[in-house]
C-alpha cells in the first residue's frame, strides 16, 4: 500500500458563536420552556455535521439543534448541563460550544469513548502525529508479520466472530491497527484513535465488515459484499476528517466530564446540575446498541460474554417485571391491555416504565430547584398497542415531583436521527411509530412551592 504523506489542513464550515460573557441572566424557566415546546422542533434542513458531531456513527441521535435551543434559553454561560443517558454526546458537545460545562453518563462503553473523544481537549498536532505513527507501525507489523497472532490476543469466540463478519485481509489489517493503537501512551489520544478505528467499522454501509448495515444496529451478513478498501487507507482517511472535527473544538473553554455509570443511580450530588437534556432509549431493546457496537468493542478488547452480560443491564432491556402498578393511569391501562394479549410483553413494558420512574427520581434529585429537564422520547407499538411513552413519562414525572410544562411532538427525520426503517413500513412493531417522538419538558419546583405550572 502506497502511503501518502500526512498533510494537515483545516476545513472548517462551522462558525461558533463568540465566547459568552460570564453574566447570569434572570431565567423565567417555566415560561420559556412552554414557549419552546410550542415551536416546530423538527429542524428540517439544518446542518448536523459540524464540530465533532459526525466523529462516529451512532443510531438514533437527535439533531444537535434540539438540545441547543433548550440549553441557550434555559441556562447561563458557565452553568452545568447533564445528559444522564448521553449516548454519543450530542448534548455535551452543544453545551461546550455554548460555554456551558457538561456531564455525560452512560452504560455503553463505546458511547463513553465516543463522547470522551468528542469533548476532551486534545493537542491537534500530537493527535495527527500519533495517528500517522499508528499507520506506520501497523504497516510495519503487516510486512514483518512479527505482531502477536489473533488467537494470542483474543478469546476463541471473538476470533470466530471476526472470521464470520470480516474478510481475511481486513482481519489482518484491523488487528495490526489495534496493536499499533495500544502502543500509544497518552490515554486521551489513544481513546481518540480508538474512536477513529471504530468509525471505519460501524458505518451506515457496514464499513469494513460483511454486514449490510451497522449504524442502525440491525446487522445482516452479506456474503456478496465486496470489501476492496484497505483498513489502513480507511483509517488514514477518517483520521484526517476526525482531526478537522477536533479543530472546531480547539478554543472551547467549558469542560465536560463523561462517566461510565447508570442513570438509575447517578454518581452526582443532590442539587448539583443546572439543566438536564436527554433521550431515553426505546423499550425492549428496540434499537439494540450492543448488537452493533460489539463489532468494534471486541476488537478493542472487550470479551463477548461480558458484553452480553452488560447488554442485559441496559435501560429498556428485555427484563421481566410482573405485577407492576404505576402512578400513571396511562401506564396501568396499557399494562392491563397487554396482559390480556401477551403477559411476557406486558412484563417487558412494565420493566421499562419502572426504569423511567427510577430515572426521573434520580434526575429530580440532582437537578437544582427551579431548573428544567427535557426528555426526548419515542413510543412504539407492541402487540398492536401504542405504549404511549411520552404520555406515561409526563405522568410519572408529575408524580415524582416535577412540574410538567408540556409535551410536544416532533417529526423524526430518519436520515438525521438514523432510524432503521422508512416511513413506508407496514410493520406492526416499533418501526410503525419511529416517524414521531415526544418532548417532555419539566421543572423542579422550589422547595415548598406548588408543582403546578403557572397559567
Amino acid at each position: 500500500m502506497a502511503e501518502a504523506p500526512f498533510q494537515y489542513q483545516l476545513h472548517l464550515s462551522f462558525r461558533r458563536p463568540p465566547p459568552a460573557k460570564q453574566v447570569s441572566r434572570s431565567l423565567n424557566v417555566d415560561e420559556k420552556l412552554r414557549e419552546i415546546l410550542a415551536r416546530d422542533l423538527t429542524f428540517k434542513g439544518e446542518k448536523t455535521r459540524y464540530a465533532t458531531h459526525h466523529l462516529h456513527a451512532f443510531p438514533a441521535k437527535f439533531p444537535p439543534q434540539l438540545p441547543r435551543v433548550f440549553i441557550e434559553a434555559l441556562t447561563n454561560p458557565g452553568e452545568c448541563v447533564l445528559d444522564p443517558m448521553a449516548g454519543s454526546g450530542t448534548t455535551l458537545v452543544e453545551a461546550l460550544l455554548h460555554n456551558r460545562n457538561a456531564i455525560g453518563v452512560d452504560l455503553d462503553p463505546l458511547a463513553i469513548q465516543v463522547a470522551k473523544a468528542k469533548t476532551t481537549p486534545l493537542s491537534i498536532p500530537r493527535c495527527a502525529e500519533s495517528g500517522v505513527d499508528v499507520v506506520h507501525r501497523a504497516t510495519a507489523l503487516l510486512k514483518s508479520r512479527r505482531g502477536r497472532s489473533l488467537s494470542d490476543v483474543y478469546p476463541p469466540d471473538a476470533v470466530k466472530f471476526f472470521q464470520y463478519w470480516f474478510d481475511g485481509h481486513v482481519i489482518s489489517e484491523l488487528h495490526a491497527l489495534v496493536q499499533a493503537i495500544r502502543a500509544v501512551e497518552n490515554p486521551d489520544i489513544r481513546c481518540f484513535l480508538e474512536v477513529v478505528f471504530s468509525s471505519i467499522i460501524i458505518t451506515k454501509s457496514g464499513g469494513l465488515s460483511r454486514a449490510r448495515d451497522l449504524a442502525h444496529s440491525r446487522p445482516h451478513r452479506d456474503l456478496n459484499k465486496q470489501i476492496k478498501q484497505s483498513a489502513l487507507d480507511a483509517f488514514s482517511s477518517r483520521l484526517h476528517a476526525a482531526i478537522d472535527a477536533l479543530a472546531a473544538m480547539a478554543d472551547v473553554q467549558a469542560r465536560s466530564t463523561v462517566l461510565l455509570a447508570d442513570a438509575r443511580n447517578l454518581p452526582l450530588e443532590n442539587n448539583s446540575v443546572d439543566m438536564i437534556v436527554t433521550s431515553p432509549p426505546y423499550a425492549a431493546n428496540a434499537i439494540d446498541y450492543m448488537r452493533a457496537h460489539k463489532f468494534s468493542l471486541m476488537w478493542l478488547g472487550y470479551e463477548p460474554t461480558k458484553l452480553t452480560q452488560l447488554r442485559s443491564t441496559y435501560i429498556g432491556a428485555e427484563a421481566r417485571f410482573p405485577d407492576a402498578a404505576f402512578a400513571s393511569p396511562t401506564a396501568n391501562g396499557i399494562i392491563q391491555e397487554l396482559n390480556a394479549l401477551d403477559k411476557n410483553r406486558a412484563s417487558v413494558v412494565a420493566f421499562y416504565y419502572r426504569d423511567l420512574e427510577t430515572i426521573l427520581k434520580e434526575m429530580l434529585r440532582v437537578l437544582r430547584e427551579g431548573r428544567a429537564a427535557v426528555l426526548v422520547v419515542g413510543s412504539s407499538i407492541i402487540r398492536g398497542i401504542d405504549i404511549k411513552v411520552p404520555t406515561v413519562l409526563a405522568e410519572l414525572a408529575d408524580h415524582a415531583g416535577f412540574r410538567v410544562a408540556g409535551v410536544a411532538k416532533r417529526e423524526i427525520l430518519r436520515d438525521a436521527r438514523m432510524m432503521p426503517v422508512s416511513h413506508k413500513t407496514t410493520k406492526n412493531g416499533i418501526e410503525a411509530r419511529m416517524h414521531e417522538e415526544g418532548i417532555v419538558g419539566a421543572v423542579k419546583p422550589p422547595h415548598g412551592k406548588s408543582r403546578r405550572a403557572d397559567t
